[in-house]
């Protein structure tokens, strides 16, 4: 885990951004004094959490951003993913019109763990789960990429919007569990979306690519936070080694705490690691 800062031009978001949560980002950043805290990136500026903030940064004229630079490829990085909850479904037959009017193919499976055995051995393909319907979606039209997977469902999926359908993103683990799923009601369609790969996330960024909103979910093993950049800082015109000259100074003026896994700050829970960074008090008299 390394805190450096870097040109925000540099960044290469691998999601696109919900605009609602952009634009009430956008306000807040003119009236934020600091940025608590820094962007996760890969080694060659990907961003994996922080698409949003990378987004406004850049429409708003940043020079630079912090980040804290991590090794994608550890075994301590997790991919999961957003899986879709559509409320208000008229039935599986509803669904299949649809599948059938974008070109799309079911392949009906018994029982959900034979859903997630499928999707596993076909990355590329989607799951819908509806009652006791289940199947796996597949758009044969479709070039066999990952971004081009994401598209199709998100294309599928809002043809179901329009039909009056109402959506939530929840976490991939939640169908994991028997509580949560206990709860669905009748009506309510679960989307699997495709198991890409830190490879796939990779090979679309380097393209240029990115993926519809809420394609991934990064878990890192430890996160830093409270780290209080002043915001000033990111839009002067000086130097990238001036600046992170004086953002080694900055940080070197902190005192860095570690804490498990676990902890609700500033009232969020981080399932991760934290390093919380605070300001040295001034000497007394």
């Amino acid at each position: 885990m390394h805190l450096e800062v870097v040109r925000v031009e540099s960044l290469k978001e691998h999601e696109e951004t919900l605009p609602h949560v952009a634009d009430s980002l956008a306000l807040e950043f003119k009236n934020w004094a600091h940025l608590q805290n820094p962007i996760i990136v890969e080694e060659n500026h990907i961003v994996l959490d922080g698409n949003h903030r990378t987004f406004v940064f850049k429409k708003l004229g940043f020079r630079y951003i912090s980040v804290c630079r991590i090794d994608y490829f550890s075994d301590h990085v997790g991919l999961r993913y957003w899986f879709r909850l559509l409320t208000g479904i008229e039935s599986a037959d509803a669904l299949r019109r649809v599948v059938r009017d974008l070109g799309g193919a079911l392949s009906p499976v018994v029982g959900r763990e034979e859903l997630a055995a499928r999707l596993k051995a076909n990355p590329l393909a989607g799951g819908l789960e509806l009652g006791d319907f289940r199947a796996v979606l597949t758009f044969p039209h479709v070039p066999p990429d990952a971004v081009s997977a994401y598209q199709a469902m998100e294309v599928f999926q809002q043809r179901i919007l329009q039909k009056g359908a109402e959506m939530q993103y929840v976490p991939c683990q939640s169908m994991s569990d028997q509580g949560f799923c206990a709860q669905l009601e009748k009506n309510t369609l679960v989307v699997w979306t495709p198991h890409i790969t830190k490879d796939m996330v990779v090979e679309a960024a380097g393209k240029g690519l990115v993926f519809t909103p809420k394609a991934t979910r990064h878990l890192v093993s430890a996160r830093p936070i409270n780290v209080n950049v002043p915001v000033r800082w990111f839009r002067e015109n000086v130097s990238l080694k001036e600046i992170n000259e004086r953002f080694d100074d900055f940080l070197g003026n902190k005192i860095m705490r570690r804490f498990p896994a676990g902890q609700v700050i500033n009232g969020r829970y981080y399932g991760e690691e934290v390093f919380v960074f605070y300001d040295r008090k001034p000497p007394g008299p």
